[in-house]
């Protein structure tokens, strides 16, 4: 009887755990991924060339803030790609890779302010967050 008690423990606090990495990552994504991209893709519009040559003259602070916001992204990244997070399975591998390459990209174009690259980076990165969220993202 004590074997079976240990391993219901055993899988509850498993399940416990499997719970707060979700609500690790919800509450990530609402604090720190959400501003950030909003951020990202506001600028992406901004600096976007096929938006007129107005693009090319976005502020330096407006390139800082662009820079910041890829820079946060960089932990929540990291955090999607963990092993835990990659047990869900190759969709979801492939959405937190292409998620923190395009952080990547967006930050680099962000530093050397090449308003093309940023901007593919911004909606790139848009294209793989509504891809990942229509698989995983419970809507309410």
């Amino acid at each position: 009887m004590r074997r079976v008690s240990l391993i219901a423990a055993l899988t509850l606090s498993l399940a416990g755990a499997a719970l707060a990495a979700g609500a690790d990552i919800k509450a990530e994504m609402k604090a720190v991924v959400d501003p950030a991209t909003t951020t990202i893709f506001a600028v992406g519009g901004d600096v976007d060339p096929a938006n007129g040559p107005d693009a090319a003259k976005v502020s330096a602070a407006r390139w800082a803030e662009a820079l910041a916001a890829a820079q946060k992204l960089k932990a929540p990244a990291a955090n999607l790609n963990s092993a835990e997070n990659k047990a869900k399975g190759p969709v979801w591998a492939k959405s937190a890779a292409d998620f923190a390459k395009l952080t990547g990209d967006a930050e680099k174009a962000a530093m050397t302010k090449d308003g093309a690259a940023f901007s593919r980076a911004a909606n790139d990165l848009g294209d793989t967050c509504t891809a990942c969220h229509s698989k995983f993202k419970t809507q309410s």
